[in-house]
C-alpha cells in the first residue's frame, strides 16, 4: 500500500506530538472502558485445589490485612523472612517491607479490619493461581497531569511465588521515580489524603456551626472522647462549657448588653498531616457578634490564632485538641 508524503508527514506530526511533553500531551484523556472491581472480591480466593486454596487465602490475608488494613506487625505470618522484593523502590526481607510501610509510608493499623469491597480504590478485578503463583488483578485510579481533581483508571497487578504457604517471592509493574521520592507516586495515597482534607474541613465547619448556635450535643461530639479545649477535657466537660455560655449570656441578652448573632471565623486554615490518621489544623480565628446585616454593626469580641490536633477513629475525623492560644512552640 503506498502513502502519499502528505499522509506520511501528518502521520510523524502526530506520533511526535503524543511521545514529545507538552500540550498536545497534557491534553491527553483516556480512551478504555472504566476498569471495574469484582462485586464479590473475596469470594475469588478459593480454589477446589488445597494447595491452590492455601495460597491464594494468604494472597487474600496479604491483600487485605496488610496492603488495605495495615497490620504490618502480622506480617510474618504470610511473608517469609526472605520475601524476595523486585518491586524497584523497596528492598528486599521481611524486615525491610515492613520498615516501608511502617515508616516510610506511616501506614497506621485500621480496627477493626473490614473485608475486601468493591468500593475500594484498588478494588480487586480478578485473582489467577497456578502452580505455585498467585496473581491480584486490581484497579488503580490515577489523577490526569493537568488537572488533579479527574482520573481515569488503569489495572495494577501483583504476583506472589508461595512456599508452604507464606509468598516469598513478588512482582509488580512498578518503576523508579523521576525526581520524586517513592511515596510521593503513592496514588492511593495521594487521593486518600485529598479525601481526608476534605473531612478535616467539614469537621471544623461542623465544629463552628456547633458553637455559634450554642448546639452543646453537636458540639461534643465532633471531639474524640478524651478530647479538649484548652483546658477543659472530655465529651461531657466540652458539652457543659457550651451549656454555661448559653445560659451565661442569656441575662446579657434580656438586658441589651449583648446583642445580635455570634459567629466563629476561621481563616488562612492549613491542614499539615502527621500520618494518616493524625494531622493539625493551623488557622486565624475571629469570633464577632452581629447582624445580619448592618444593624447592629459587627463587633470583633476576640481573635487569636489556633492549632489542632484530629485524628481519625474508626473511619471518621475528631478534634483531640483545640487549642486557641498556642505558644510559639507550639505553632
Amino acid at each position: 500500500m503506498k502513502f502519499s508524503k502528505s499522509v506520511l508527514a501528518a502521520a510523524l506530526a502526530a506520533t511526535t506530538a503524543l511521545a514529545l511533553p507538552g500540550t498536545a500531551q497534557a491534553q491527553m484523556r483516556a480512551l478504555n472502558d472504566p476498569v471495574v472491581p469484582h462485586p464479590d472480591p473475596e469470594s475469588l480466593f478459593t480454589s477446589d485445589d488445597p494447595v491452590l486454596h492455601r495460597n491464594k487465602q494468604t494472597a487474600l490475608r496479604i491483600q487485605r490485612d496488610l496492603l488495605k488494613c495495615g497490620h504490618w506487625a502480622d506480617a510474618g505470618q504470610w511473608l517469609t523472612d526472605r520475601y524476595i522484593q523486585h518491586n524497584p523502590v523497596a528492598a528486599s526481607g521481611l524486615e525491610g517491607v515492613i520498615y516501608y510501610f511502617t515508616q516510610v509510608a506511616q501506614v497506621q493499623p485500621l480496627d477493626p479490619c473490614p473485608a475486601l469491597s468493591a468500593n475500594d480504590p484498588n478494588g480487586v478485578v480478578a485473582v489467577m493461581a497456578e502452580d505455585d503463583l498467585v496473581t491480584i488483578l486490581t484497579r488503580r485510579i490515577v489523577p490526569y497531569a493537568d488537572d488533579p481533581t479527574q482520573t481515569y483508571t488503569t489495572t495494577w497487578f501483583d504476583t506472589w511465588r508461595f512456599v508452604d504457604g507464606k509468598a516469598d517471592q513478588h512482582w509488580d509493574p512498578a518503576t523508579l521515580p523521576a525526581g520524586a521520592p517513592p511515596v510521593a507516586l503513592d496514588v492511593d495515597r495521594t487521593l486518600q489524603e485529598a479525601h481526608d482534607r476534605a473531612e478535616i474541613e467539614d469537621l471544623m465547619w461542623r465544629y463552628v456551626r456547633a458553637a455559634d448556635n450554642l448546639d452543646a450535643d453537636a458540639y461534643a461530639a465532633v471531639f474524640t472522647e478524651d478530647g479538649s479545649f484548652n483546658q477543659v477535657k472530655g465529651r461531657q466537660a466540652l458539652h457543659d462549657m457550651i451549656t454555661g455560655m448559653e445560659e451565661s449570656m442569656a441575662p446579657r441578652r434580656e438586658s441589651g448588653a449583648l446583642t445580635g448573632n455570634m459567629y466563629h471565623i476561621m481563616s488562612n486554615q492549613s491542614i499539615e498531616f502527621l500520618s494518616p490518621s493524625v494531622a493539625r489544623v493551623h488557622y486565624y480565628w475571629q469570633t464577632i457578634f452581629g447582624g445580619p446585616g448592618v444593624d447592629p454593626a459587627p463587633r470583633v469580641a476576640a481573635v487569636g490564632n489556633g492549632v489542632d490536633e484530629v485524628v481519625k477513629v474508626n473511619g471518621q475525623w475528631l478534634i483531640r485538641s483545640r487549642n486557641v492560644q498556642p505558644t510559639r512552640e507550639q505553632e
